[in-house]
């Protein structure tokens, strides 16, 4: 949860980037969109979704961003009370993920749903993302994991995409050079997308318990964590069990003795 050090909300970070009317080069299958609405692409839909709730209900404050996936409403979970999609081809603003058209700090939230993927240089969209990030704002990065079932199939097709296939340990190192924390993650897609995909329900479970790390996507959830900043724990000691009980029995006793 984010605090503010004012009970309103800070400057609105609207789309005033001197650049945000470039044209943008995302280089992106004909029908990336139209893939998640049917199929397997729906399932992987499904579970992004599911995915994208679980991490939205644990952050507050005033302004959400959804990068990538305009189609699928990642953040409908969201308590954040202004939730903006933001992508090249639609949205609410239409824009390009490396150069975003909000002040320095003033994002609470970020999904950022393929946008690495489909990025031709995700550090750049990754160095922009952590620029708008508030101190302890959070980030969850959505990729499809390059070592499972699903990328050999899915990548010899073509589809959903033709971007690039980003590995997990890629995106934490980077994440580690911009100095954001890492503080969960999670795989999903365990059975490849062929025709009889349905039938092969079983591997989701079995995948999540023998072969977690080859999901067909990967969910990874960051916080900004500004040098210098450090948690302020409790000052007082905890009290051991016996010694309350024990203090407690005193103090019983001290009562029933006659005045």
């Amino acid at each position: 949860m984010n605090s503010h050090p004012q009970n309103s909300p800070p400057s609105h970070p609207s789309p005033s980037h001197p650049h945000s009317a470039r044209p943008h080069s995302f280089p992106s299958h004909p029908s990336a969109g139209r893939w998640f609405e049917k199929g397997f692409g729906r399932l992987v839909a499904l579970r992004e979704r599911r995915a994208c709730d679980r991490e939205s209900r644990e952050v507050f404050g005033f302004y959400a961003l959804q990068l990538g996936q305009p189609a699928l409403d990642l953040l409908r979970r969201s308590p954040v009370e202004n939730r903006v999609r933001v992508s090249p081809d639609g949205g609410e603003i239409r824009a390009r993920w490396d150069e975003l058209p909000f002040e320095t700090e003033t994002v609470d939230f970020v999904v950022a749903a393929h946008a690495l993927d489909a990025a031709p240089d995700p550090r750049d969209v990754l160095r922009e993302i952590v620029r708008v990030l508030r101190p302890e704002g959070r980030l969850v990065i959505v990729g499809f994991n390059p070592f499972s079932l699903m990328s050999i199939r899915a990548r010899a097709r073509g589809v959903p995409w033709a971007g690039q296939w980003l590995s997990l340990r890629r995106v934490k190192d980077w994440l580690a050079l911009l100095e954001m924390t890492v503080i969960g993650g999670s795989f999903a897609v365990f059975r490849p997308p062929i025709r009889g995909f349905k039938k092969l329900a079983w591997m989701e479970k079995a995948g999540a318990r023998w072969w977690p790390m080859a999901g067909g996507v990967y969910f990874v959830t960051a916080v900004k964590r500004r040098p210098g900043m450090r948690v302020i724990r409790p000052s007082f000691v905890p009290v051991p069990v016996g010694a309350m009980a024990a203090a407690g029995g005193e103090a019983k006793r001290e009562m029933e003795k006659p005045s």
